[in-house]
């Protein structure tokens, strides 16, 4: 299953939520996570090969996820 580049949050390839960048599909939790990406992509390309680096593979969401653990 994808990640959501922005909180790390497991994400279907289901959703309507996604954006290409860089020639790679990126999928979202939710039109918050969708806009974060899309205001700074770079920031979120760059975390995301940190996370996979580091093995970090969590539900750790820094921003105030609310609804069943995703963003809204």
């Amino acid at each position: 299953m994808p990640i959501d580049p922005v909180c790390g949050m497991e994400v279907s390839e289901d959703t309507g939520l996604k954006v290409e960048y860089g020639g790679k599909v990126y999928y979202f939790c939710s039109p918050h996570c969708e806009a974060q990406f899309e205001a700074n992509p770079e920031k979120y390309v760059k975390d995301e090969g940190m996370r996979q680096g580091h093995g970090m593979h969590s539900h750790g969401h820094e921003h105030g996820h609310k609804r069943h653990g995703c963003c809204h």
